[in-house]
């Protein structure tokens, strides 16, 4: 029987240690885990400030670019006209052959146009100035027509819309000051 009861008395020794120390165990993963919690907190916390931050800075360079951009072309439709302004009217330098054949390249491949951003009305009133004779064009409907071509190319990067623009921009310069040149020579 005195065995029994030294099994007994070591079995509750046994019991009680692994009791203790299944208990200081318990806790020692409760304070990592803890740990862990507060870890995956404060890297959460960075990682949504790093992406705040990043997404802000996508943002500014978005912005950045689209000024860019609209620099660009600006900078193109400004030297565009002056070059044509000067070589093509102040210089002389289309005459009315070229410029009938400028103004039949538009009017076809304007003909081909569907979709695009300007109105149906506004691709109509292209195509009906571009239809006429250069001579009967009025140099208010080529302004108009660099306008429309103008936004045109700005909202679609449309090649098409840079020749429309090029071209009415050219038979304006020679009605304006071409034909100012052959008449006095």
């Amino acid at each position: 029987m005195d065995e029994i009861i030294y099994v007994i008395g070591l079995l509750i020794t046994i019991i009680a240690y692994l009791a203790a120390f299944t208990y200081w165990l318990g806790r020692k993963f409760e304070g990592i885990d803890w740990r862990f919690r507060d870890l995956e907190e404060r890297l959460s916390n960075r990682i949504k400030e790093v992406e705040t931050r990043l997404e802000n800075r996508v943002a500014n360079l978005e912005n950045r670019m689209s000024n860019l951009e609209g620099g660009l072309k600006s900078a193109v439709v400004n030297v565009n006209s002056l070059l044509i302004e000067y070589m093509g009217g102040l210089k002389g330098l289309f005459s009315q052959d070229e410029v009938k054949v400028l103004t039949n390249e538009v009017s076809r491949i304007v003909g081909m146009v569907r979709a695009n951003p300007i109105s149906k009305e506004e691709l109509e009133f292209i195509k009906s100035v571009f239809s006429k004779d250069p001579d009967q064009m009025s140099v208010e409907e080529l302004e108009r027509v660099i306008e429309i071509a103008k936004r045109w190319w700005w909202e679609d990067n449309s090649e098409i819309a840079f020749k429309v623009f090029q071209v009415a921009s050219i038979v304006r310069a020679y009605k304006l000051y071409g034909k100012k040149r052959q008449q006095q020579s």
